[in-house]
């Protein structure tokens, strides 16, 4: 059984690692004190758990027998009441089933603290300066466990915007696309591909971006795709890659035009790691079965379409969790003003511990 009691679901989550023995029950449960959990709902590697599988049930998640299909991400999103309705992120935990001669166990418990890790290393380390990693490290090596699988989203759920949040004039159409339907979290999608048709707008009009990546912390920027002038498709596949990509301006300024700097692995990893909105340039005038938008995303599962082998496993320091350090464990918060643009997992009681110091001496 897998347990945590989060005080602060602001804060950035806990991902929790569990090992279950094949064949036995495995219980997710979130305690969430005194605070009301509003239309919670459980997600297996990005997608609606099967009531055929496990059973859901307000903040806890039953599967009596699990097979070796059941390995992989569990998350609880729910509305905590306090943001308008808008869903977040309460519980996660990375599930591996194992069988009996691997192991003696068939659950853990982990509650607050008391966190066991499990080790998923499975070669030896290897240092590149081609590690994203977050910043943390650069010691990192593929992840040869993982398997492709295709994200599929409908685009006439998308949802309509006649201007981007971004000051610019004239107003334009767009189509928004919140980051909640991949967890807020694109990392694995890495050198995969994007798919998605292409509006009139987009094709007519290739002096602007067709899409745009906007980042969570950085309003002020946002990541975009130009469709070339050599492309005379209707349908589009991106290479999720930064060579594919430019770095645009947003809010602020008087349009949405190309930055001077220069796009890098760095700034295009960080934002898949802490993607906000994907926005589509322009209206599809009919709801068309083949109006979809797709992106390969890496999975425990193998769907058929191969190895994934673009995605980076990172030697990640105390506090930092995700294949590629992209989130804090609990009991750290990530704080900002430091060498690392991507901040830093910092222990909350070492910290609360330094302020109590700095306030005992004056």
């Amino acid at each position: 059984m897998c347990v945590t009691d989060l005080e602060n679901v602001s804060l950035e989550y806990e991902i929790f690692n569990l090992e279950v023995m094949e064949g036995k029950q495995m219980k997710l449960l979130f305690r969430y004190g005194q605070r009301l959990l509003r239309n919670p709902k459980w997600y297996f590697n990005g997608r609606s758990v099967s009531q055929t599988r496990c059973t859901p049930n307000y903040g806890e998640l039953v599967c009596r027998a699990v097979t070796r299909n059941d390995a992989g991400r569990y998350d609880l999103w729910a509305d905590d009441g306090t943001r308008h309705g808008q869903a977040s992120l309460m519980f996660s935990a990375n599930v591996q089933v194992v069988k009996n001669a691997e192991h003696d166990l068939s659950e853990k418990i982990m509650q607050n603290n008391q966190v066991q890790e499990v080790e998923s290393f499975g070669q030896q380390e290897e240092t590149g300066n081609d590690c994203f990693c977050s910043g943390v490290t650069n010691r990192c090596r593929m992840a040869t466990y993982l398997y492709r699988a295709r994200h599929n989203f409908n685009l006439s759920s998308a949802i309509p915007e006649t201007t981007l949040p971004t000051e610019s004039e004239p107003a334009t159409d767009f189509l928004k696309i919140p980051a909640v339907v991949w967890g807020g979290n694109l990392i694995t999608a890495y050198g995969s591909y994007l798919r998605f048709p292409v509006t009139d707008e987009c094709y007519f009009d290739r002096s602007k971006p067709c899409v745009l990546l906007f980042d969570k912390r950085y309003r002020d920027r946002a990541i975009g795709y130009y469709l070339p002038p050599s492309h005379d498709q209707r349908q589009v596949q991106v290479l999720m890659k930064e060579s594919s990509w430019r770095l645009v301006s947003a809010r602020h300024e008087p349009d949405v035009r190309e930055r001077e700097e220069k796009m890098n692995k760095f700034m295009f990893m960080s934002t898949l790691a802490h993607i906000k909105d994907v926005y589509i340039r322009g209206r599809y005038r009919s709801r068309d079965v083949h109006n979809t938008l797709s992106i390969d995303l890496a999975t425990v599962y193998n769907e058929g379409l191969g190895k994934m082998t673009t995605v980076e496993d990172c030697d990640c320091h105390q506090g930092y969790g995700g294949l590629s350090c992209e989130v804090c464990n609990k009991g750290y918060i990530r704080m900002y003003e430091s060498v690392n643009p991507d901040g830093l997992c910092l222990s909350i009681a070492k910290l609360w511990k330094l302020h109590i110091e700095k306030h005992s001496l004056q």
